[in-house]
């Protein structure tokens, strides 16, 4: 208790200290207790999003709500289902949230009124990132969203065509060097594979990037109120492996758009935070093959009494880091993080050891059963086939 207590102690301290070091601007939308941005994401959670989305979670910026609402991948009833539980009911309970993102699914999931609420939000100061809503031939009803009085949020206007992503559509060329594409490669790095229509920006609006090749906006945004918008020209979803493995900056790409709607500062030092946000995702995904390289190990009825001890303290470790990252001081907490990946190293040692100490039990009892059927086979074979031979065959008996 008296661990957790200083720990959240210190990330309360963290977000005072980065009031201080990272100024927030008037309109700025972060939790007032944490600083960090509250992010709802409703629409193309089952897609290939899950990716940009636990790198949305792993980062202690950010804190993250999913709402799987697309109807490519599951059917109307359930993306209703999901939408009815998990999108928030309430104007109050809507306001928790800094800033919501949208990724390709029709208003028809959601509940009565609920388009009024994230329309009133976003008047109000709420940002918002429009992903993929472009017409694409999908399962969007881009045409009928475009009918629909939430139609004015949107900051570019889609249009009724549609190519393929081999016509100029994959490489962007970065129009405003002031806004979230203040990325080292980006216009080399392919961000596009699928086919969509074409996107032209509201009066007004301000063009981030256009496809090099078609020359049209891939990227638009503006404010609707005291919210800031973002419209994307294509689906995180269509981003190419090529990129994903490839391109260092990806998920910088995906954090700035958040920051740009958050309408929060980019960072000056990128090299150093983005050194210290790729930690925190290693951290993340070396944590998860831990624990579940620990449930198999517990199966063997192993006490994981210590093993866990030490995860409890490498993750103390990993909240002190994010709040010296969320303070500003960046350097720190990719000290830490370097430590801690290196504690993973160890710790699984421990269990690759705890795992053959309890292989050994199971070979050696293995090996016992293996043996005493040998031996019993053996003996009966010898009985049968070898000591029949010591006595003679009696081929007549004396009648009595």
């Amino acid at each position: 208790m008296d661990i957790w207590g200083g720990i959240t102690g210190k990330l309360f301290l963290a977000s005072l200290v980065a009031m201080v070091v990272f100024p927030i601007q008037a309109g700025a939308r972060t939790d007032p207790a944490s600083g960090r941005v509250r992010v709802l994401f409703v629409g193309e959670v089952m897609s290939g999003n899950q990716l940009f989305l636990s790198w949305i979670s792993a980062d202690p910026q950010f804190t993250l709500t999913a709402v799987p609402c697309d109807i490519e991948y599951q059917t109307m009833m359930d993306a209703k289902r999901f939408a009815r539980i998990y999108v928030p009911r309430t104007q109050d309970r809507l306001n928790d949230y800094d800033v919501t993102m949208f990724e390709d699914f029709t208003y028809k999931v959601l509940p009565l009124n609920v388009l009024d609420m994230f329309q009133s939000s976003i008047y109000e100061g709420m940002g918002i990132a429009l992903i993929e809503f472009v017409n694409w031939g999908g399962d969007n009803d881009i045409s009928e969203w475009m009918k629909l009085s939430f139609y004015d949020v949107f900051p570019a206007e889609p249009v009724m065509n549609k190519f393929d992503a081999g016509q100029g559509r994959t490489f962007y060329k970065v129009v405003n060097n002031n806004g979230p594409l203040q990325l080292p490669g980006v216009e080399s790095a392919p961000l596009n594979s699928g086919s969509h229509g074409d996107l032209i920006a509201k009066p007004g609006s301000t063009t981030e990037a256009v496809w090099s090749g078609r020359k049209t906006p891939c990227m638009v945004t503006s404010t609707y109120g005291k919210g800031h918008t973002l419209q994307l020209g294509h689906g995180w979803d269509n981003i190419p492996y090529e990129a994903r493995l490839y391109y260092a900056y990806l998920p910088d790409f995906i954090f700035h758009q958040i920051l740009c709607i958050a309408d929060l500062p980019y960072p000056q030092d990128l090299d150093l935070v983005h050194t210290v946000r790729k930690l925190f995702i290693d951290y993340g995904n070396r944590r998860t093959i831990t624990l579940g390289f620990l449930g198999f190990v517990e199966q063997w009825d192993i006490n994981p009494y210590k093993i866990e001890r030490r995860l409890a303290s490498v993750e103390a470790s990993r909240a002190q880091a994010a709040g010296d990252y969320l303070a500003g001081d960046c350097e720190h907490a990719r000290d830490i993080l370097t430590g801690l990946l290196d504690e993973f190293g160890a710790i699984d040692q421990d269990l690759i050891r705890a795992k053959s100490r309890a292989f050994l039990w199971v070979y050696l009892v293995e090996w016992a059963s293996v043996l005493g059927t040998s031996v019993v086979c053996a003996y009966a074979l010898w009985s049968l086939m070898i000591r029949r031979r010591v006595y003679r065959e009696v081929k007549s008996t004396r009648a009595t």
